[in-house]
């Protein structure tokens, strides 16, 4: 069956109105298909780097005006050291590292699978004080030293 309109302009405005906002909507499906899409993996991306990350506590100390640490990345992930956040005691103290080497070598941002870390803060704190690092991907590592 087919109507034939009265006003076939009137008709055809409608239609083309019609046509704009479905391609408008189609626009807007795919643009958020594709930004679920993205977050999907941007997640699993961060699963993974979080299931790759480990860290083992080598040795460290905390004498009064300074903690230092000796710790080695036991994981696959490579890790980046200078986005890594560290608290002394449950109170953020990134900005007091003085010392960051890879395997003695200071300005590298990477510290590599099998590679240790020396890290040397000025906090104070003194003997038993816990230390507790988080890495970018979100793994976090807690140590107590003496």
């Amino acid at each position: 069956v087919v109507i034939a309109p009265e006003h076939p302009k009137a008709a055809a405005i409608l239609f083309a109105g019609a046509v704009v906002c479905f391609s408008i909507l189609a626009g807007s499906v795919q643009q958020a298909s594709d930004s679920v899409r993205e977050a999907d993996q941007a997640a699993r991306k961060r699963a993974r780097d979080l299931a790759a990350t480990q860290v083992s506590f080598d040795n460290g100390s905390a004498n009064g005006p300074a903690v230092e640490l000796n710790l080695t990345n036991s994981g696959s992930a490579m890790i980046h050291v200078d986005t890594m956040d560290v608290m002394v005691n449950g109170t953020m103290a990134t900005g007091s590292i003085t010392v960051r080497e890879v395997d003695g070598v200071s300005g590298t941002g990477l510290w590599a699978p099998g590679q240790v870390l020396h890290l040397v803060l000025i906090y104070p704190a003194g003997p038993g004080a816990s230390v507790k690092i988080v890495t970018d991907s979100g793994f976090s590592f807690y140590a107590q030293v003496v």
